[in-house]
């Protein structure tokens, strides 16, 4: 796996080689990671997977039933681990009527480059359960291509008795 990548400015053209597919984590909150490998492994799973999914600003928009769908757990679990994560201060969920988008705490876990991490602005990863994607038992996006042909539906015929 490559763990460097080339930034071209394309006003200057300058390259300058940056980290590429990296997380951070610091020191003074290892403690905390260790903590949470005997209080609650299950937090520290959830934990670990929005680092995973998350963007590079430490955001990620996902259901609590995505993150269960994804790790095999139930919803109630993942419910109790973001509350686990919540009260340590690892994660901070904000609302949007029924999304949640999870942001991770930049002290303990980062991805970007220090300079970014004093902006609030964030656009932030989707990850959306196969489960989530349908709709009376259909699925949202149809994938039959344009054109290609579709059987008709047949209709029975009333034969006439002569």
């Amino acid at each position: 796996m490559v763990h460097e990548k080339d930034n071209v400015n394309f006003d200057t053209g300058e390259i300058k080689r940056v980290n590429a597919n990296f997380v951070q984590l610091y020191d003074d909150h290892l403690d905390l990671i260790m903590l949470m490998t005997k209080e609650n492994p299950t937090a520290l799973n959830v934990f670990l997977w929005v680092v995973k999914y998350m963007d590079n600003r430490n955001a990620l928009v996902a259901s609590q039933q995505a993150i269960a769908d994804n790790l095999g757990l139930h919803k109630n679990t993942v419910y109790l681990a973001i509350k686990y994560l919540k009260e340590k201060k690892a994660l901070t969920v904000f609302r949007s009527s029924n999304t949640h988008i999870f942001a991770l705490n930049a002290q303990i876990v980062w991805r970007d480059t220090a300079e970014a991490k004093k902006f609030a602005h964030f656009d932030a990863k989707v990850f959306i359960s196969e489960f989530e994607q349908q709709e009376e038992d259909k699925p949202l996006f149809d994938t039959q291509l344009v054109g290609h042909v579709k059987p008709r539906p047949t209709k029975k015929r009333n034969k006439a008795i002569s």
